[in-house]
C-alpha cells in the first residue's frame, strides 16, 4: 500500500512538472529570494513596482495583436510587479513586441553593464519548439532605429535554467560608451510562442555624468495639446520617426511645450541643456 502510494505521488509530480514545462505560462510562483543590486551610479533601474504602465520614461510600441508587453503580478523576482507579454493565440502572423527605455546619455562613463532577469519556456522558445524569441536591441538614435542585437535569450546558458525561472542575464555595453542618445529595446518575438518576462533590468555604469543632470521627464505620455519638461531646457526639437525635424522652439517657464499643431502619431523629441541632449519616444492622442 505505501509503495502504491509513493508511486501515486511519484507520477503526479511528475506530471505536475512536464505540465509546467511545457506551459504557454508560469504557472509557479518562485518568491523574492533574490539578490538585491547596487543601485550606485546607475543609468536605469526598473523594477516595475510604481504601477505605472507603462513606467515613466518607457514606452511600449505594440504589433497588431492585442498582447503586448504589460505589467503582471503573479510571480515577479522581487517586490510586488513585473513586465510580461503573453502570446496571442488568436493570431496569424508573427508577434514583434518592444519595450523600449529611456534616452540615456553614456558620456563621460568608463564602464557599462546591462543586468536583468527574465523568464521564458524552454520548451516552446528552444527544444523541441523554437517559435519565439527574446532579444535586446540597441540604438544611438534615440530609439528611431535600433540596428543592433546585444542580447538573445541562447546568450544565456541554457542549459542552466529551466521554462519560466527567474534567470539573471548580464550584457557589456562598452562599446557605446560615449553616445549621448542611447536606448534599449526588450522585444518579443515569434509565431505560437509562450510567456517571456522581464524584472529588475539595471544599466550600471561608471563615471557617469551626474543623475540631477541627465534626467529629463516628460509628461503626460501619450500627451494631447500640451506636454510637460520636468528638466533643466535650454531648447527642444520635435521629429518624425523617419527623422525629419517637424518643429522646435524654447519651452515655457512652466516647461510646458505645444503638441496641439502635430497630428497623430508618435514622434521623437529632443531635449537639449548645457551637459545633456536626451531624446523620447511621445505619442500624439488628440
Amino acid at each position: 500500500m505505501r509503495f502504491v502510494l509513493l508511486f501515486s505521488l511519484i507520477i503526479l509530480f511528475s506530471v505536475t512538472l512536464n505540465a509546467q514545462e511545457n506551459s504557454k505560462v508560469n504557472t509557479v510562483k518562485h518568491g523574492n529570494d533574490f539578490p538585491v543590486f547596487n543601485l550606485k551610479n546607475n543609468l536605469v533601474f526598473e523594477d516595475f513596482e510604481s504601477g505605472v504602465w507603462p513606467p515613466t520614461g518607457w514606452t511600449v510600441l505594440a504589433d497588431t495583436t492585442p498582447q503586448t508587453w504589460d505589467t503582471a503580478s503573479f510571480d515577479p523576482h522581487s517586490g510586488s510587479y513585473y513586465a510580461h507579454c503573453l502570446y496571442d493565440e488568436t493570431l496569424s502572423g508573427v508577434q514583434n513586441e518592444y519595450l523600449i527605455s529611456p534616452v540615456m546619455d553614456m558620456r563621460g562613463v568608463s564602464s557599462a553593464v546591462l543586468t536583468f532577469y527574465f523568464q521564458f519556456s524552454q520548451y516552446w522558445g528552444i527544444t523541441p519548439n523554437d517559435n519565439y524569441d527574446l532579444y535586446v536591441f540597441a540604438s544611438t538614435d534615440s530609439g528611431m532605429t535600433f540596428p543592433d542585437t546585444v542580447w538573445h535569450e541562447l546568450d544565456t546558458d541554457t542549459s542552466a535554467w529551466n521554462s519560466f525561472e527567474w534567470v539573471m542575464a548580464q550584457v557589456d555595453l562598452a562599446s557605446y560608451i560615449g553616445d549621448s542618445a542611447f536606448v534599449l529595446a526588450f522585444v518579443y518575438y515569434g509565431y505560437d510562442g509562450a510567456e517571456a518576462a522581464l524584472d529588475d533590468i539595471l544599466l550600471q555604469t561608471a563615471g557617469a555624468i551626474e543623475e540631477s543632470e541627465r534626467q529629463i521627464i516628460m509628461y503626460p505620455n501619450p500627451a494631447d495639446d500640451f506636454i510637460f519638461v520636468v528638466s533643466k531646457v535650454n531648447s527642444y526639437a520635435i521629429y518624425s520617426l523617419d527623422g525629419k525635424l517637424l518643429c522646435s522652439g524654447i519651452p515655457d517657464t512652466q516647461g510646458k511645450i505645444s503638441t496641439a499643431h502635430l497630428p497623430n502619431g508618435t514622434y521623437v523629441i529632443t531635449i537639449f541643456n548645457n551637459s545633456v541632449t536626451q531624446g523620447k519616444k511621445i505619442v500624439i492622442q488628440h
